[in-house]
């Protein structure tokens, strides 16, 4: 039950930092005085160290919410740059033939912009969800979230319990290595569906 929730939280957050980032990447392409502001915020976002933005978050969120919180800044910069450069590499050559055949807003998104942007989609949750796990469970220990797998992390090493600590971090890596995988499947079946070699 405990690892349950704490993959809860990081899921949580790890989903909003995809739709927040795709939505993110969508617009700064759109706009370019989107993009000014958003490409420097972005920048300092990546390059804050993660211990800072948790003990900051700490100070103006409530503890249950730093890993969902955590997590999701840690996606959100992964997914923007990756979709970004996708929607940016779409081949020109396709815009124009679904222009001449006149496909559509939504069937050029579907035929064209979607395969387009698949494969760094694909790299973008892929990596994104390895870091949100890392980066919530280390909130999680530092925030000491209760009915989670940092929190009991914490506990071991407050109480010297070496062969709990040792337990716990077989959990944590056991679980990132599952929905690492459960993440590739899903993400070959999204492709196959649009017809994208992975």
């Amino acid at each position: 039950m405990t690892a349950f929730f704490s993959m809860t939280r990081i899921l949580e957050g790890f989903l909003l930092g995809i739709f927040t980032g795709s939505l993110l990447a969508i617009c700064t392409c759109v706009s370019s005085m989107l993009y000014d502001i958003f490409h420097p915020v972005i920048s300092i976002i990546k390059a804050t160290p993660v211990a800072s933005f948790i003990i900051l978050a700490l100070v103006w969120i409530p503890s249950a919410h730093v890993p969902a919180f955590t997590s999701f800044l840690m996606v959100t910069p992964i997914v923007w740059a990756n979709v970004f450069q996708g929607i940016e590499k779409t081949d020109e050559n396709l815009l124009q033939m679904a222009a001449a055949y006149r496909f559509g807003t939504v069937k050029t998104v579907r035929r064209v912009y979607i395969p387009s942007i698949m494969p760094y989609f694909t790299a973008a949750c892929t990596t994104g969800l390895g870091l949100a796990w890392k980066a919530g469970i280390a909130a999680e220990v530092l925030a000491n979230t209760p009915l989670s797998v940092g929190g009991q992390i914490y506990n071991s090493k407050i109480y010297i319990e070496t062969d709990s600590l040792f337990a716990w971090t077989v959990v944590v890596v056991a679980m990132s290595v599952l929905l690492e995988w459960l993440m590739v499947r899903f993400m070959k079946t999204m492709g196959q569906k649009y017809n994208v070699e992975q």
